[in-house]
């Protein structure tokens, strides 16, 4: 099992903050948007932060219904902490230390580290689907002149033949979209240097539209969270936005942190809201401000884990006995 990281990863990790650097610098005026940080409203940070809590509660509670399709026997009150103290620990400049994290805490409960693995895998796997569905929402939000070269019956004409694609080729559509998630699961498994396929073909075999449609669902729900998050700061903030726009910028900025070019966001979300509000008159320093209490709230999310890890530190032995075994 891999636990160190290419140098060249961590150096692509400072392009986001180095553009944020250049941001601040030679685009906005500093002055401006700090004093647009200073005068953020605390009682909408607040539920903002709580938004924020609520939505690990959903992404720890996707996790555990993967696990339960697993058959790996751990209630939800476990899943959650564990998720939390992996979110804390990904403050650290470390490769993979959250996936680690999960491994090492459910090692600790004697869970096989092969169902485990998988069930990390899968739960990332869908993440990145639900991200991949709301940047379809902001590449057809922004480009609204498009829509006004178009008559209304083409819209719906092309979503009613897409209904019809899915309804005649529905079965073929079905068995493409799984051989994919296949081949991607299995590269993934293949990377921790174990032979876990024989447990992932297993999952496979079980794996039906009802039980994908909730996974899915629950990372919609996800995403619409995470945009509520950040229209909440912006309320905060005085920024008057719809929160169509505030979902569409997180759709985009989502789809970019995908690629580990960021810390914590900081810099492609920037990148992202700069632009897209000027659409709603919103000035630049406006956007950065937002942008940046963002990335603040993130980092305070992340601190609170360590409420749980000084009840439950992580398990170091543990993971030097999957050293030796890698």
């Amino acid at each position: 099992m891999v636990f160190t990281k290419p140098n060249w990863k961590t150096i692509l990790k400072l392009c986001g903050p180095i553009f944020f650097i250049f941001l601040v610098l030679r685009v906005v005026d500093p002055a401006a948007a700090a004093e647009a940080i200073k005068s953020l409203k605390p009682e909408m940070a607040i539920v903002s932060f709580l938004v924020f809590i609520l939505v690990n509660g959903t992404i720890a509670f996707r996790w555990w219904v993967i696990c339960r399709r697993l058959k790996m026997a751990v209630p939800y009150s476990k899943v959650f902490p564990v998720y939390y103290i992996s979110w804390f620990l990904s403050l650290i400049p470390m490769a993979a230390i959250s996936p680690i994290a999960k491994l090492a805490f459910f090692k600790d409960e004697g869970k096989p580290v092969g169902i485990t693995a998988i069930s990390i895998t899968i739960d990332k796997l869908f993440d990145i689907l639900g991200l991949m569905l709301f940047s379809l929402f902001g590449i057809v939000y922004f480009p609204g002149s498009l829509f006004k070269e178009l008559h209304l019956w083409a819209y719906f004409g092309g979503i009613t033949c897409l209904a019809l694609i899915a309804l005649v080729f529905g079965a073929r559509l079905w068995n493409v979209l799984i051989r994919t998630l296949r081949r991607y699961s299995n590269k993934k498994i293949q990377k921790l240097g174990k032979n876990f396929e024989a447990e992932l073909s297993d999952f496979w075999s079980g794996f039906d539209t009802r039980f994908f449609s909730a996974l899915f669902g629950i990372s919609i729900l996800i995403g619409l969270l995470r945009s509520l998050v950040l229209y909440l700061l912006a309320l905060a903030l005085n920024i008057d936005v719809s929160f169509g726009l505030i979902v569409a910028c997180r759709a985009l900025f989502g789809v970019i942190n995908v690629i580990p070019i960021s810390l914590s966001g900081l810099g492609t979300r920037e990148a992202v809201l700069l632009p897209a509000l000027s659409l709603s008159g919103i000035s630049k320093e406006l956007a950065l401000a937002l942008g940046f209490a963002a990335f603040l709230l993130t980092l305070c999310s992340k601190f609170t884990g360590i409420l749980f890890w000084l009840q439950r530190p992580l398990p170091l032995k543990v993971i030097r006995s999957m050293k030796e075994k890698k």
